[in-house]
């Protein structure tokens, strides 16, 4: 390329953006898509401008709100690849662009599992419903998926999430699996890496709340090595796992 030579590339021809906030592919994805992912990767101080100026160009729906959690850091240190079955998958956090591949995720789920993870048959997934999925602040509220494919073309595998609950302290945990993937241990990973996080961010431990008949998620929380308490509530469990501290653990 010739020196002090002027580049242009039509914007819609722009596929890869990156910045210190991270990196969206931008292929093949809606104006709306391309909006909230230019804005994911902006500097935080700038996204409710940001935000604010794509709703007034129409770019977003007047539906759409900034939550504060849009505002944190995507933390990139809790990204890693494995090779499970032959193939390379990526456990990583959430990113608000993987509203549309969480949907997909949940669409292909069978009426059994849909049942395990919403406590009822479910057949719609729009944005609102699952927003609490995906817009998170990494701390308080967590979400790790398991993907497959290029980045801009991941296919998510598995979801595992846990929501605070500021009274008890205890975050709730949920998860679901690609039946074509369950047990072959990406939920055990999923699950020790928010232990981690939540254990980090002073969270005391995990509970949920399931069927008797769901032996998953029962075997799961037992993966954890820590003191599983079940308590039987008709057809219903709760379970919980409090995390020992480190004295605990040395003893």
């Amino acid at each position: 390329m010739l020196q002090n030579t002027a580049v242009v590339v039509p914007r819609g021809e722009v596929q890869y953006v990156v910045t210190e906030y991270g990196s969206v592919n931008l292929f093949g994805k809606s104006i709306q898509e391309r909006a909230i992912s230019l804005i994911s990767i902006a500097h935080p101080d700038f996204r409710d401008s940001l935000f604010e100026e794509a709703k007034e160009l129409g770019l977003l729906g007047p539906e759409r709100s900034l939550r504060e959690e849009m505002h944190s850091i995507y933390p990139l240190h809790l990204e890693e690849t494995r090779i499970i079955n032959r193939q390379k998958i990526t456990f990583r956090p959430v990113k608000l662009t993987d509203e549309r591949p969480i949907q997909e995720h949940y669409y292909g789920l069978d009426k059994i599992d849909v049942v395990s993870r919403f406590f009822h048959e479910k057949t719609s997934f729009v944005s609102k419903q699952i927003e609490r999925t995906f817009i998170i602040d990494y701390s308080k509220d967590l979400t790790i998926v398991a993907v497959e494919g290029e980045q801009g073309y991941e296919r998510i595998l598995a979801v595992g999430e846990y929501y605070l609950n500021p009274e008890t302290n205890l975050a709730e945990i949920a998860f679901s699996v690609e039946k074509s993937w369950q047990g072959r241990g990406l939920s055990s990973i999923v699950i020790k890496k928010l232990a981690e996080v939540a254990k980090r961010s002073g969270i005391i431990g995990f509970s949920a709340y399931t069927s008797k008949d769901n032996a998953r998620m029962i075997k799961l929380f037992h993966s954890l090595d820590y003191d599983v308490k079940i308590d039987s509530q008709g057809a219903m469990i709760s379970l919980e796992a409090k995390f020992k501290n480190d004295t605990e653990g040395d003893a």
